[in-house]
C-alpha cells in the first residue's frame, strides 16, 4: 500500500510589526479569557504569544504569564464546578463528572502556579 506524503503547509512569514501587534493583542486576549475563566481561550492566546515573541526576540515576563494562568485556572475551576452542579441537577451525571475532573485539573494547576509565584 502506498501512502502519499502530506505536504506540510508552511506559514507565510509575517512582517515584524505584525508579529509585535499579534503578541500585544494576544496578551490582552489571554488576560480577558483568564478573567472570564475561559482556560482554553487563555491557553491558545498564550501559545500565540510564546510563538511570536520568540520570533521577534521579545523576552516574556514569566511572572506575568504565570499570573495570567493563575487567574484563568482559578476562575476556570470555579466556573466548571458551578457548571457541574447545574449539570448534576439536570441529571447529566457523566457530563457533570467530566466537568468536575477538569475543574480539579485546573485547581491543581492553580496550586502549582501559586507555589512558583510566591
Amino acid at each position: 500500500m502506498l501512502f502519499k506524503k502530506k505536504k506540510r503547509e508552511i506559514e507565510p512569514e509575517l512582517p515584524r510589526e505584525d508579529m509585535v501587534e499579534l503578541v500585544d493583542e494576544n496578551i490582552k486576549f489571554a488576560e480577558k479569557y483568564a478573567s472570564e475563566g475561559n482556560v482554553s481561550g487563555m491557553e491558545m492566546a498564550l501559545e500565540i504569544v510564546a510563538k511570536y515573541s520568540q520570533k521577534i526576540g521579545r523576552k516574556l515576563e514569566t511572572q506575568k504569564t504565570e499570573k495570567i494562568k493563575l487567574i484563568g485556572y482559578e476562575r476556570g475551576e470555579k466556573a466548571l464546578k458551578e457548571r457541574a452542579m447545574k449539570l448534576q441537577k439536570e441529571g447529566k451525571i457523566r457530563e457533570a463528572q467530566n466537568a468536575i475532573k477538569l475543574a480539579n485539573a485546573y485547581g491543581n494547576e492553580a496550586k502549582m502556579l501559586r507555589l512558583t509565584i510566591n
